[in-house]
């Protein structure tokens, strides 16, 4: 799930008109100006190149993003201008991945204000570490900061900073309810963002566009498609006011995912390319993984097979830069974090076992996690692979009614297995050609009806049904179909539910007990271990996956 910052200056409203070169000289201006007046800074001018450097320059050229953000810093002389300059660099440092450099940067913002009064900007701070501890997937640590944050708003006394520091923090609780897949409930806290900006006075495109993407975002997950591009529609006419930016791109993608899910490729193609090209010039790792996911969506709705390919090299590119910085961050933690404790604690013997301990945890959980994935990719790539044999080898069954009913009592399952080897001898001998060729062609119709699926169904049953004795039916079965007549059996039944789960989307809601009925098996734990014997996954996990792919 992709994420943004919510530490934000009180920005200001941009034209679009304006050129780099007028850019340019307009951040020049403004830096000779607070470097000419340090003690008399002006905030509008600081914030218009805060705004410029955080919106445009950053998703242009983030090299020079950074040095202006270093700039701002060294002519800055109070700390209130001098943790604002270290939060944008903070910020812009998050969106390239390097989450260490941000966190040490938002760290040295909050030791600058850490003796004055500016609990405002304290907030943001302390809201900024809720993210970034989000981002990596800490959420303890994330709510951890979040609490403080909300302490940290109570000695505020300008009830309209209440309110805007208030709309923040609401926004980050909406961002960690949403990663926690609570749709409802992130969507309650975008409306109180939205409430307390509203009681601050807070007129700001980018802040009400961020609202509105994100409750667009929630209404897709909840498959509210009309909502939810309402919302993005909603978002996207803020942002026009303003340069394009990587929060454009997200809207644009949010557009991009609905017309997907409804099969409107070309409805979906203008979106795809002009957030791609936007994902493209920008920094911002997760919004590159997040838009080159969703370019793949569009390319397999396409089948555009090159491109898909592509773009897949693309986002594992993307993926393999973002873990790797990840693990930096949290390997460097850890190591920081032992270093201190043998400096503070050299006589605790216990305490470096717990630290040994935590990080053998960690790196074992990591493990898990990358064989974990590994094994989900296997049994995705043999998902697929069922249903590409299933499809090109599977013919769709007959109705019931047209075929003969068959009058035979029904015999315990253990008779479909126990065949001995003499009597297939003897019946081998016995046996013409004619009349196995004759068995075969009955099991064929057989195989294409759905007769398989009842319950009651026997050795005996089939047998009569193929019009021959059940030692005939058990040497045919076991040499042309290579299984025994249980196995067989079941393979038939599998092979049914699996045409049911591709051809028809309302089985997806079943139940695995359900399907196991609909199957003929008397019992759920009988169905999957047949499903799991025949396809090597599990009912549930090939159920996840056709949902999934349903779902895209």
């Amino acid at each position: 799930m992709l994420t943004l910052t919510v530490q934000h200056p009180n920005m200001m409203t941009i034209k679009l008109n304006c050129r780099k070169s007028f850019l340019f000289r307009l951040v020049t201006l403004c830096t000779i100006i607070l470097m000419t007046f340090p003690k008399a800074q002006n905030p509008e001018a600081f914030n218009q190149i805060y705004t410029k450097t955080y919106l445009e320059i950053s998703q242009k050229d983030f090299r020079k993003a950074l040095k202006i953000a270093d700039s701002l810093y060294n002519v800055s002389e109070s700390p209130r201008y001098k943790a604002k300059s270290l939060m944008l660099s903070a910020s812009l440092l998050q969106q390239s991945g390097e989450f260490k450099a941000a966190v040490d940067y938002a760290i040295k913002a909050n030791d600058i204000l850490d003796n004055t009064n500016e609990y405002v900007w304290k907030a943001k701070v302390s809201g900024f570490l809720a993210t970034q501890y989000r981002h990596l997937g800490l959420y303890d640590q994330s709510k951890k900061y979040i609490d403080q944050t909300a302490e940290i708003i109570k000695y505020i006394d300008d009830p309209k900073l209440v309110n805007q520091t208030n709309g923040f923090l609401m926004q980050e609780k909406a961002y960690y309810e949403l990663e926690q897949k609570k749709y409802r409930e992130s969507i309650k806290m975008i409306d109180d963002a939205s409430r307390y900006f509203s009681l601050s006075g807070q007129d700001n495109p980018f802040l009400t566009a961020n609202n509105e993407q994100l409750l667009g975002l929630n209404y897709y997950h909840l498959k509210n498609y009309s909502k939810a591009m309402d919302y993005y529609q909603k978002a996207l006419n803020k942002l026009n006011e303003m340069p394009d930016n990587f929060l454009t791109a997200l809207v644009l993608n949010g557009m991009a995912q609905i017309h997907i899910a409804q099969k409107s490729p070309e409805k979906a193609k203008p979106l795809i390319d002009k957030a791609q090209l936007l994902a493209e010039e920008s920094p911002y790792l997760s919004l590159k993984n997040e838009i080159y996911q969703s370019s793949q969506q569009y390319y397999a709705l396409t089948k555009d097979i090159e491109k898909l390919e592509l773009t897949k090299r693309k986002q594992d590119s993307v993926k393999e830069k973002i873990s790797g910085k990840t693990s930096a961050f949290i390997n460097d933690s850890f190591t920081n974090l032992k270093k201190d404790s043998e400096k503070k604690q050299q006589q605790s013997e216990q305490k470096n076992v717990l630290i040994a301990v935590a990080l053998f945890l960690l790196t074992v959980i990591i493990g898990c996690f990358i064989i974990y994935r590994r094994r989900q990719k296997e049994k995705f790539v043999k998902i697929q692979q069922i249903l590409k044999e299933f499809e090109e080898t599977n013919t769709p069954t007959m109705f019931e009614s047209d075929i003969p009913e068959v009058n035979v009592f029904s015999r315990d399952e253990a008779i479909l297995s126990q065949q001995s080897d003499d009597i297939e001898t003897e019946t081998q001998a016995l046996m013409t050609p004619a009349t196995e060729k004759k068995i075969l062609g009955k099991l064929e119709k057989f195989e294409q009806s759905t007769l398989f699926t009842r319950n009651n169904v026997s050795l005996p049953y089939v047998a009569a049904y193929c019009s021959t004795n059940t030692k005939y039916l058990s040497f045919v079965v076991n040499n042309y179909k290579k299984k025994d007549f249980k196995n067989y059996i079941n393979e038939l039944r599998v092979k049914h539910i699996i045409h049911k789960l591709k051809n028809d989307s309302r089985y997806h809601k079943y139940k695995i007990s359900s399907l196991a009925d609909e199957a003929g098996f008397s019992s759920q734990s009988k169905f999957a271990a047949a499903f799991r014997k025949v396809t090597d996954v599990s009912p549930s996990e090939f159920l996840d996956h056709l949902r999934s792919q349903h779902l895209n």
